[in-house]
């Protein structure tokens, strides 16, 4: 029962609200429009194998976040131009615990774990509001970084570590900054032909959600993701 909540809620977060996509044209480029139409609208232009966040389809057009970097470009690309990584070949997931959840397919392993957050070891700083306006002070940055994964609130957890393994070789992906992690929506997903496995998540607290995406090809860690949720 439990591992079928477990797949209920992955194609929920994944569909119901935006995926990861890669583009994929014939071309080697899509044109990035401002509308979902065919006119004189191009305002971008992708290249293949460029990672977009997929929101609903409208008819055949797919509206599109990408640049990923707080100030994301946003438009609208033809469906039938980007891939899903949810299309790639999928690598179950092996064990789930409350702290912990594990993936197994051959030589690959994957071992994401949670744990509690410590204020007390970690530097807070907090945006002052004016209270004369009513304005509430809220949790700005975490040890000098942005946060993800609460909207102004102290954290309650944050990921203890993320390895990947493949073979011989052990990768550690980067996790800093990134908190609340719901270990019941992750997926990983391998595209065997480029040597390219995605890990995602969606994580929040109810308020602060995001998307976080690692990218590891050739056996080398090669981009993380993150984006604001939906």
């Amino acid at each position: 029962m439990r591992e079928f909540l477990i797949i209920l809620t992955c194609i929920f977060s994944q569909t119901a609200f935006g995926q990861f996509g890669i583009i994929a044209d014939k071309d080697g480029f899509v044109n990035v429009r401002n509308s979902p139409n065919i006119s004189n609208n191009i305002v971008d232009t992708l290249t293949n194998g460029q990672i977009v966040f997929c929101l609903e389809a409208e008819g055949e057009w797919r509206p599109i976040d990408y640049d990923f970097n707080r100030q994301r470009k946003s438009g609208y690309i033809h469906n039938s131009r980007v891939k899903f990584l949810k299309d790639f070949d999928k690598i179950p997931y092996h064990n789930l615990t409350d702290s912990s959840i594990s993936f197994k397919k051959d030589s690959i392993k994957l071992i994401v774990t949670k744990t509690k957050f410590q204020p007390k070891n970690n530097k807070l700083q907090y945006h002052k509001g004016d209270t004369s306006k009513n304005q509430m002070s809220y949790l700005e940055k975490i040890n000098g970084k942005e946060i993800w994964g609460t909207d102004g609130d102290v954290p309650k957890n944050q990921y203890g570590q993320i390895t990947l393994t493949l073979g011989k070789n052990r990768i550690y992906l980067p996790i800093d900054n990134l908190f609340e992690p719901n270990l019941d929506n992750t997926i990983v997903n391998i595209d065997t032909k480029n040597r390219t496995i995605y890990i995602s998540a969606s994580n929040s607290d109810g308020a602060g959600g995001y998307e976080v995406l690692w990218i590891v090809a050739n056996g080398k860690l090669k981009q993380r993701i993150t984006t604001v949720g939906f």
